[in-house]
């Protein structure tokens, strides 16, 4: 959004939970909100808002500063008055999908991936661990409301947590999936596209999109909920495609777009299921060299089964 792109100074009045906008784009906030919601609104991250028969005890007005940031600034003031119905509309959804019997919610089950929180000691058991910071959840999804699937959900439905993450996962095989490769060689670029904000959940069937046997493992990049890429490793070029595959997700990750929408900038190693984050040095095409020894590796950093397949491709025989 190119609109009040200008920088702000050290004393902007834009609080820390609004932080990604101007101080221009707060003040178009702020007068919204006022002219629209609350006159006198204060700068919370929330107003009173419980208008006759309302499920709403307040607006949470960090979601709806998220939904505008995905707009262009002329839309602002209609996603501001529209906020509170769709709210209402969200709450009353929400409160359906807790009470909906299992069978009626199967189709509407999907898997979606997410940062793990830095002070979640316990995760939930329906919560899996994806590996690199990132977990997967399932979800039942709706019109306006997501309802995260907890062992609770799963014991009022009678269900296990094994089958609820089958008909996810046979729901998300089931969505549209484009697999588009470019650039050159045996082992182009691979872009998963199509299934909206589930979009990076296909990481959880990454060795079916790859579909060919991958004994070296595969380098990915999840940047957001909606998007994926990949690099099937088969030679020592890994050394400049995971460069290069880090740079597009990080382009990627940094469109304009809601924060929650964001996952990872890491450069991933995918192996026998399981991510790993790997740290690689942007190397020239024409400079691949050096790269050290199994026990100095550089720039290269790994776990020790990372580093045994690294050194089986780019080393010579005799140095193994």
């Amino acid at each position: 959004m190119a609109l009040f792109r200008r920088s702000r100074s050290n004393r902007s009045p834009v609080p820390v939970w609004c932080d990604w906008c101007t101080a221009e784009e707060w003040a178009a906030f702020e007068g919204l909100v006022r002219e629209c919601l609350a006159h006198d609104y204060a700068g919370a991250p929330w107003i009173p808002w419980a208008p006759g028969g309302s499920l709403l005890p307040e607006l949470d007005l960090v979601q709806l500063a998220g939904r505008l940031r995905d707009e262009p600034h002329e839309q602002w003031r209609a996603t501001v008055a529209q906020y509170p119905q769709w709210s209402a509309d969200a709450a009353r959804e929400a409160q359906a999908q807790r009470t909906m019997p299992f069978d009626a919610a199967r189709r509407a089950l999907l898997p979606t991936i997410r940062l793990a929180g830095a002070s979640e000691d316990h995760l939930d058991a329906m919560t899996r661990i994806v590996g690199g910071g990132l977990v997967a959840e399932a979800q039942l999804t709706g019109e306006y409301a997501d309802l995260t699937i907890g062992t609770e959900q799963t014991r009022r439905w009678d269900v296990s947590p094994a089958e609820v993450w089958s008909v996810a996962m046979a729901n998300l095989r089931r969505r549209p999936c484009d697999v588009h490769e470019g650039g050159p060689g045996d082992s182009p670029l691979h872009v998963v596209l199509g299934s909206g904000h589930h979009t990076a959940a296909h990481v959880l069937r990454l060795g079916e999109l790859a579909g060919r046997p991958t004994p070296y493992g595969i380098l990915v990049v999840v940047p957001r909920t909606d998007a994926l890429a990949f690099w099937i490793i088969n030679g020592p070029d890994l050394i400049t495609a995971g460069p290069t595959l880090q740079k597009y997700g990080n382009t990627l990750r940094d469109l304009p777009q809601s924060p929650q929408r964001r996952l990872s900038g890491e450069l991933f190693w995918w192996s026998e299921g399981t991510l790993e984050i790997v740290e690689m040095p942007d190397w020239k095409a024409d400079a691949a060299t050096g790269m050290g020894t199994r026990d100095r590796p550089h720039t290269i950093r790994g776990s020790e089964r990372f580093h045994d397949m690294f050194f089986s491709l780019v080393s010579p025989p005799g140095d193994r």
